[in-house]
């Protein structure tokens, strides 16, 4: 297990080391969610009282905003990740070292992940800081759901590395996928508003129950169902979802090597 855990902190601090010395970048990050708090921040105010929500629709986006941000920089940024390596010709090191393919290729999305949850936390205290978002009691408990929502939207990521594992592109689908989620799952918009044939899909994915959740615990928002009921969706859809993504990465791994293709871009 130290061996296990120092191969990945080797990993993590590799990539930290990288974003580092792109200077821009952790700029950019600070400025960036400052426009898009102020864009919804004058929409709420246009909307005023029609939006029954505590802390109005300010409060109610903000929410959806930092997972859709934790989405973009995930889903987005991981499969991108992991084609670099190909082109790099990196991923070598992992197909042969004791570490394995797998845990090396894990080790590369640990980074992002972390970014991800540094920039939603980011935006959620300039929200509160800058524009007055009034944050519940409750706040901290949102940690926990969080990493859990983590663990049950990381099928996803999986999915979208295999993609590129075994056809090494995978252009638009991650951008399909968030904007598929932001529609479905209630990120900008209550799901009731969805017409009947589409509102489905907002059951059969762990970002709605997150969503909730968050909102709940963060700004006071109503949950839909029973806060058990949500924390129960994002346990099973962990638990069935986390090891059908870990095997098809591996079957994705096994598909590279058979035709001979596994190091190539």
């Amino acid at each position: 297990m130290r061996a296990w855990c120092d191969a990945m902190w080797g990993i993590v601090r590799r990539d930290a080391i990288l974003f580092a010395s792109y200077r821009t970048q952790l700029v950019s990050q600070v400025v960036s969610p400052v426009f898009a708090l102020a864009i919804f921040y004058y929409i709420s105010h246009m909307l005023g009282r029609s939006f029954h929500s505590p802390g109005g629709y300010f409060g109610y986006v903000i929410v959806g905003l930092v997972i859709v941000e934790i989405l973009t920089l995930s889903l987005g940024l991981m499969p991108g990740v992991v084609r670099q390596e190909l082109v790099a010709g990196t991923i070598e090191r992992f197909l042969v070292s004791a570490h394995g393919p797998v845990n090396g290729i894990l080790g590369t999305m640990l980074f992002p992940l972390c970014n991800a949850f540094f920039s939603g936390f980011l935006t959620l205290m300039l929200a509160a800081l800058i524009f007055g978002l009034p944050l519940a009691s409750t706040a901290i408990l949102a940690i926990p759901v969080a990493l859990l929502g983590v663990v049950a939207f990381l099928p996803f990521a999986l999915l979208l590395v295999s993609i590129v594992m075994a056809f090494k592109q995978v252009a638009g689908v991650s951008q399909f996928i968030v904007s598929a989620i932001a529609l479905v799952g209630g990120l900008y918009f209550p799901i009731a508003l969805l017409p009947g044939w589409i509102r489905w899909a907002s059951e059969v994915q762990p970002f709605t129950p997150a969503t909730d959740l968050m909102r709940h615990l963060l700004v006071n928002a109503p949950l839909t169902d029973s806060a058990s009921v949500e924390l129960l969706k994002l346990v099973l859809f962990s638990t069935v979802l986390l090891p059908a993504g870990f095997a098809l990465l591996r079957l994705s791994i096994r598909y590279g090597q058979r035709t001979g293709t596994v190091a190539e871009y």
